[in-house]
């Protein structure tokens, strides 16, 4: 009987506009199972644990100054959607004044 090997996950987070990225198990990096922090395509570090390569990313990212780009706050609405949710949320809300009452052999 075989047993099968799960093929392991890969996992990129990155910021393109600087060129920041933490990877693991993808073309950029070797595939030893480890997550490497790349500035410019130019590995800055290698870990064994997420975290502790979450923590020179973010001490990279603040060394470049990076902000993100404003997000835009308002979001347009879709008038049939929010209807139907309303109608909804109503009709769930007062479904509890609408139960059977009674005795044995009521129902």
């Amino acid at each position: 009987m075989e047993t099968s090997v799960a093929e392991p996950a890969s996992y990129r987070q990155s910021i393109p506009t600087i060129g920041l990225s933490l990877e693991r198990h993808t073309n950029a990096v070797p595939g030893d199972g480890h997550y490497y922090v790349l500035l410019n395509g130019e590995i800055k570090g290698r870990f064994r644990f997420k975290n502790a390569a979450l923590e020179l990313y973010r001490e990279l990212l603040q060394g470049t100054g990076y902000t993100p780009p404003p997000v835009e706050k308002t979001t347009p609405r879709n008038e049939a959607v929010e209807g139907y949710l309303d109608a909804k949320e109503s009709y769930w809300g007062e479904s509890h004044k609408h139960t059977r009452r009674g005795g044995k052999g009521r129902y």
